[in-house]
């Protein structure tokens, strides 16, 4: 029998854990794309973001491995997987492939700020990962 309370549990970290992904993502669209950025479109950005890259990742991977080694279909298929992640950012909000580019790059780097500064407040507090 299904553990109900289990799965509306892991459904509901889940959606925590996707809202708080989408945070730096949605920062940095925010900066670049100003008021075409909402919270909603950087959940639908991880979202679909992640499908899109995995599909044309796996679909280019299979396509050109076929006539390449395969060391060169990984980074082709990274290449144009991430284009098409770009092109969803372009999409969604509503900027140039410039601007899609500057979002990807600028929502990692906020993603590392808001990690190093969460890691380093549990520090301070004693709170510690691993038991390390």
């Amino acid at each position: 029998m299904v553990d109900v309370v289990g799965v509306i549990i892991a459904v509901v970290i889940l959606i925590i854990a996707w809202v708080i992904v989408s945070i730096p993502l949605w920062l940095a669209a925010k900066i670049v794309a100003g008021e075409n950025a909402t919270m909603g479109g950087a959940m639908i950005g991880m979202l679909v973001g992640g499908i899109v890259f995995a599909l044309v990742y796996i679909l280019t991977y299979v396509a050109t491995s076929i006539f390449v080694q395969s060391s060169v279909a990984v980074i082709v298929s990274a290449v144009l997987a991430f284009i098409a992640f770009l092109g969803l950012f372009k999409w969604l909000f509503r900027t140039s492939w410039l601007g899609a580019f500057a979002i990807a790059i600028l929502a990692v780097v906020l993603a590392v700020v808001i990690l190093f500064v969460i890691g380093a407040i549990l520090a301070a507090v004693g709170v510690t990962v691993l038991a390390l």
